[in-house]
């Protein structure tokens, strides 16, 4: 179980890095011919980055605990509505970035409905949950580490995305911005 654990927390610590690729400099991926044969092979190095510098603290138990399976449970429900309630709203091509990299291709619009009038970015908060839910459950140091890692490169890339988001969205999009929170979801 912890080296699914770590594997999973490898893989999910990634997702902020790979957009970080893409979000700064969108304008110079929707002019490269074969983005997605380069970004696709570009995410699945950083996972192995990701495992190779988190592999000395995979079994680095920072506690043993087995009834903290049952709050990861808890924390990867609340990612699986995340991801099915968030993934009603957005197409594959836009949770993978087709819609930002090849805007003549693709349907742009702004989705304020379900769970993203609750918060602007449902699948990045899914993602914590699933990690925080391994992390929890594993309690190693790796797992740890790189669910760290994956909110300071979060913190980086979120506010990146967003300026993307007004610049695509304009008015709408700071209306929308205003009304509901970023990351953490409004229970009410």
């Amino acid at each position: 179980m912890l080296t699914i654990a770590w594997l999973i927390c490898g893989v999910y610590a990634t997702i902020p890095t790979y957009w970080l690729a893409v979000h700064p400099v969108a304008h110079r991926w929707r002019k490269a011919k074969r983005k997605f044969s380069l970004l696709a092979p570009w995410w699945m190095l950083l996972w192995v980055v990701a495992w190779l510098i988190s592999s000395p603290w995979r079994y680095d138990a920072l506690y043993r605990s087995p009834w903290l399976w049952g709050l990861s449970a808890a924390l990867w429900s609340v990612s699986a509505c995340m991801y099915t309630s968030g993934g009603r709203g957005l197409s594959l091509p836009r949770v993978i970035g087709k819609v930002e990299l090849e805007p003549d291709r693709h349907e742009h619009r702004l989705v304020t409905t379900g769970v993203h009038a609750r918060v602007r970015h449902p699948l990045y908060f899914g993602h914590l949950c699933t990690m925080l839910g391994w992390s929890i459950g594993a309690g190693t140091t790796a797992c740890w580490a790189l669910t760290g890692f994956y909110l300071a490169t979060a913190a980086i890339m979120i506010p990146l995305e967003e300026r993307e988001l007004r610049s695509r969205f304009g008015r709408e999009y700071e209306e929308y911005a205003r009304r509901v929170p970023a990351f953490l979801p409004r229970l009410f």
